[in-house]
């Protein structure tokens, strides 16, 4: 063998046909030469004429699960999103911890963190202890910052924030946070003054309480104007301890003084089907009455209501303010009073109660529908409550409504009371009169 190894060297030196002799292609010869060794299956032939074949170990080819299959990719993305959804969900429960049980933010953090972890596994087909102690340490923080964000780490560990209205009960609620380990005093002050003042709220193991004010003790007026400029500034002060904490209530939930009203007056009107059905003028149209929408809240006089009004709507932009007070209602005709609501309508946030009926505000506007009005479906099937005209047309002319505002602290006394007045100048007995030679005159603001 050895023989024919020198053999095949001196045959690579003379520059001879490399390899046909020995059966090897030109470059696996001039390897051969090179490095005196082959890397590839060679064919020897001894003396004896017979061919033998030396193996030499081939490469190993890649494993399959060593490959990322597409699958993989597809399943880190679940654990990704499933991962970032469970930690929002973790960081919310944190934030609004007064109202949940501990064990469920902790309980989303940890699938968080396992969700995440998994995705990563995926993407890269094997666990990583590094990757995974990164991970937990991020969610770790950022579910702990709504948790920290709560303190006043100057004024030191009692603060209160989440402040509502509870419109049911006529309730100022907040959550008072407390680590001191004292027992906390609480007090509200308008002007300087202190108008409520609460001692003793348990330091409890969790370190937060939800506290609730009778706005009948607190309410000295709105505390915005009706400009919009800051009115009256209520001041929130807790101390536990040596521990302080003062911060001013949200100023738009105490804002609660209507300074705005007035109503829609849209004519109801059908068409007379036993006139001359060969012409379609405004003299077959009858009206029946008025549907009355009031607004009630504040206005925003740099916004506009509607750049196509239609017959007979307030132009006013109203914003809506959640309050307790109690409205009256007149329409009246050159001064004299030609209707009225027949009670007084209380109103509790966003629900009006009376003797004639209830229903519901919203986004500041309530439709009036109370006993004694009739009812027509309009072209959309829905159906209209509406003031019958002759329970107050006393012909043509200016037609104005009059709301009076009489604000309530509940439990308290009555307030601010002012009215609102606006109105339509109708031509119905003329349109109906005209001919179809004539357009119909709409209602003009008067």
């Amino acid at each position: 063998m050895a023989g024919l190894l020198d053999k095949a060297k001196d045959v690579a030196k003379d520059g001879g046909q490399e390899g046909v002799l020995l059966g090897l292609s030109p470059e696996d010869a001039k390897q051969f030469k090179e490095t005196g060794s082959l890397l590839k299956t060679a064919t020897l032939v001894d003396k004896g004429g017979s061919a033998s074949k030396e193996k030499v170990p081939k490469e190993k080819s890649a494993s399959k699960s060593s490959v990322p299959s597409a699958g993989n990719d597809t399943n880190a993305k679940i654990g990704f999103i499933s991962g970032s959804i469970s930690l929002l969900l973790a960081v919310y429960f944190v934030w609004d911890l007064a109202n949940w049980e501990g064990i469920i933010p902790l309980g989303l953090l940890l699938l968080a963190w396992g969700l995440t972890s998994w995705g990563f596994k995926q993407q890269k087909g094997e666990w990583n202890k590094n990757t995974i102690v990164a991970v937990g340490l991020t969610f770790l923080v950022i579910t702990a910052i709504p948790y920290f964000a709560a303190f006043s780490w100057e004024g030191g560990n009692v603060r209160a924030s989440l402040f509502e209205i509870d419109e049911v009960d006529d309730m100022l609620t907040f959550t008072l946070y407390n680590t001191a380990g004292d027992d906390a005093t609480a007090s509200i002050s308008v002007k300087g003054e202190d108008v409520w003042t609460k001692d003793g709220i348990e330091a409890n193991n969790e370190g937060i309480s939800t506290v609730k004010v009778p706005l009948a003790d607190i309410y000295q007026g709105s505390s915005i104007d009706a400009s919009g400029h800051s009115a009256l500034t209520y001041t929130l002060s807790i101390s536990a301890g040596t521990h302080s904490w003062e911060g001013e209530i949200t100023p738009d939930l105490l804002d609660r003084t209507i300074t705005a009203v007035g109503a829609d007056m849209l004519p109801v009107t059908e068409q007379d089907e036993s006139g001359n059905t060969g012409t379609s003028g405004h003299t077959d149209t009858n009206h029946l009455g008025i549907q009355m929408k009031l607004g009630l809240g504040k206005e925003d006089s740099d916004l506009e209501r509607s750049s196509n009004l239609e017959e007979g709507e307030w132009d006013a932009y109203i914003q809506e303010i959640l309050t307790d007070y109690t409205f009256t209602i007149v329409i009246s005709k050159d001064g004299s009073e030609v209707w009225n609501g027949g009670t007084s309508f209380s109103v509790n946030g966003d629900s009006m109660t009376s003797s004639k009926g209830s229903s519901a505000i919203a986004h500041g506007w309530l439709d009036l529908e109370i006993n004694g009005m009739e009812t027509k479906e309009d072209i959309n099937g829905q159906e209209v409550h509406y003031i019958p005209r002759s329970d107050f047309y006393d012909g043509d002319g200016c037609y104005k409504t009059t709301i009076t505002i009489t604000h309530i602290v509940p439990g308290g006394d009555s307030f601010d009371t002012f009215s609102s007045t606006n109105g339509f100048e109708y031509f119905w007995e003329e349109n109906e009169d005209e001919d179809n030679s004539n357009d119909y005159k709409a209602a003009v603001k008067c």
